[in-house]
């Protein structure tokens, strides 16, 4: 038999007993899902190399090669040889496979693999035949017309005759070996889940199997539509360890969306009661292999896993789009942003940031969080214009996907430019008479003549009153500028915050200092970070690091777009960001 390119776990080892080659076996299974033994050995019919390809439960393929003959035996055949010399002398070389080594150690191998009863490795080395295969009987020869002949050759005839019979009848007495017979596990009753359980290399209590049975089944009554026919256990017992294979077997009465959430909560809950093996029977449980079959179909973790890959990442360059979307379909959901909100701005909506966030796998649920300015529009109105533009072309979308999608929830967030300040104008409403508008324009005039004099007369002691006088005016004409430059800052920052992807805002505290013509701004900011739920417990594959970058890029380019706004320098002097 062929065999993938591989070194020896163990090469050359001699066993004398079935013990020590059950040994050998039971540690390359420890180390992988499968084995491959070449065996040599040798009686007084000649000398034989065996090969056998084995799980962890059973034969898969066995052949045999008859040295002295060149003679190739495979199947039960070879089985019957190899069942022959256990216990006796022999050579062997062990080979460890993994599972994707086992298969296609199958695969290379398929006529030996068809041609192979799967013998139960407890039958294999419980059982022992001596000797090679009995060769079937021989055929019988034709027969030939008997011609009339001398009667002394007529005696000899007759001789020969009843000395093929004798050795005929002989033949046929010869016992053949009895099969050993396999008691297989009895029927669960009906309307009861079957408990199957395949141990190999030591012994576990029953009763630990049947906890975590119970365990599972127990978790499955609370999934919706789910029903479990079977759950099967396949265990290799090692050194105070026992490596499982883990297969349930159900239905289910509900939707594509059930079925999906019934797969992974049992995924989860093989993980989660193994260790009532532990508690139960004092070893430890190594989880090798998981499958869930729901009506018919097979899922393990590790397609949940790439299926639930989602990427987070920018539309656009300036970050002003960003898409959290499965990998697979991320171009078509780029795409489908990019028009969504080029279609918005030119209904005269000025969009600062937006998030979409698509969920779902088999169907796709949409969500967009968005930050924009309008001059003539309420918040309702840009949150109906949104809807219907996402709505349109999500269902162009689904046609080209051929796939379910829905518009869940658009939050818009109106940010308004604060009105600048009005304390220097006069009220609305006060009518001044015609006498009062000559006074103060008698006013100013005489404060400029007086300025004049004091120039002419050389009296530069008033003069700082004067400069005073400009210095506040600008100041007074700054701060107009900058109180509503910081209410527009803060309601920015503060709705750019909400759409920080990975994290939920919780507060914001916002202070600034004015020195000179430069505002400095001061910024703390608390933010909870989202826990993705994985198969095995919660993870997430971005840092704390990385996302207070992403927070720090984000005030600073809003502080940039305001101060670029109001025509005022504004610096970031201090950013504190709390992730907890």
């Amino acid at each position: 038999m062929q065999l993938p390119d591989k070194s020896p776990l163990m090469e050359n080892v001699v066993v004398v007993s079935a013990g020590e080659l059950k040994e050998l076996l039971q540690k390359a299974l420890s180390q992988g899902s499968g084995a491959f033994l070449k065996i040599f050995a040798k009686d007084g019919g000649g000398k034989y190399y065996i090969t056998v390809l084995l799980d962890r439960s059973k034969v898969l393929a066995a052949e045999c090669l008859v040295v002295d003959t060149k003679k190739n035996l495979s199947g039960e055949e070879a089985i019957r040889v190899l069942k022959s010399f256990i216990g006796k002398p022999l050579v062997v070389d062990v080979y460890d496979l993994d599972e994707l080594e086992l298969k296609l150690s199958v695969a290379d191998n398929v006529d030996a693999y068809a041609q192979t009863p799967k013998t139960p490795l407890e039958e294999l080395f419980g059982a022992r035949e001596e000797g090679p295969p009995a060769k079937p009987p021989a055929k019988p020869a034709e027969e030939k017309p008997v011609e009339e002949k001398p009667p002394a050759k007529e005696a000899t005839t007759v001789a020969a005759t009843a000395g093929a019979t004798v050795a005929t009848q002989q033949a046929v007495q010869t016992p053949e070996p009895q099969a050993v017979v396999v008691e297989k596990p009895k029927p669960a009753p009906a309307g009861k889940p079957e408990v199957v359980v395949n141990l190999t290399g030591g012994s576990i209590p029953e009763r630990a199997f049947q906890a975590y049975a119970e365990a599972l089944l127990k978790e499955a009554k609370r999934i919706k539509g789910l029903t479990i026919n079977k759950v099967e256990f396949d265990a290799n017992v090692g050194e105070g360890v026992v490596y499982l294979n883990v297969h349930v077997y159900g239905n289910s009465t509900g939707s594509s969306r059930d079925i999906e959430v019934a797969e992974k909560r049992m995924l989860h809950a093989v993980s989660k009661y193994a260790p009532i093996l532990l508690r139960e029977a004092e070893i430890k449980p190594i989880i090798k292999d998981v499958s869930v079959i729901i009506d018919g179909q097979e899922i393990k973790p590790q397609e949940i896993v790439d299926k639930d890959k989602k990427k987070t990442a920018n539309v656009t360059k300036d970050g002003k789009i960003v898409l959290s979307v499965l990998e697979d379909v991320w171009p078509y959901f780029s795409a489908f942003a990019r028009t969504v909100i080029t279609e918005i701005e030119s209904a005269g909506i000025k969009v600062d940031k937006a998030h979409f966030d698509v969920k779902g796998r088999k169907e796709f649920e949409i969500n967009l969080d968005m930050v924009a300015e309008a001059t003539n529009l309420t918040e309702d109105a840009i949150q109906r214009i949104a809807k219907d533009v996402v709505g349109r072309h999500a269902r162009e979308l689904g046609r080209t996907l051929k796939r379910y999608i829905t518009v869940h929830n658009i939050n818009v967030e109106l940010v308004r430019k604060a009105a600048p300040s009005t304390a220097q104008t006069a009220p609305v409403g006060v009518e001044t008479s015609g006498k009062a508008a000559e006074i103060l324009a008698k006013k100013e005039l005489l404060e400029k003549e007086v300025e004049q004099l004091l120039k002419q007369a050389g009296i530069d002691e008033l003069s700082v009153l004067t400069e005073e006088k400009k210095k506040e005016s600008e100041e007074t004409m700054l701060r107009s500028r900058i109180e509503p430059a910081v209410e527009t800052l803060k309601n920015r920052v503060h709705a750019e915050l909400k759409l920080v992807p990975r994290v939920t805002f919780k507060w914001l505290k916002l202070n600034h200092e004015v020195k000179g013509s430069t505002v400095y701004v001061d910024i703390e900011a608390s933010f909870l970070r989202e826990s993705v739920g994985g198969l095995f417990g919660s993870f997430s594959g971005v840092s704390d690091e990385k996302i207070k970058q992403d927070i720090a890029a984000t005030v600073q380019r809003v502080i940039k777009e305001v101060s670029r706004e109001y025509g005022i320098s504004m610096n970031l002097r201090r950013l504190n960001v709390i992730l907890r």
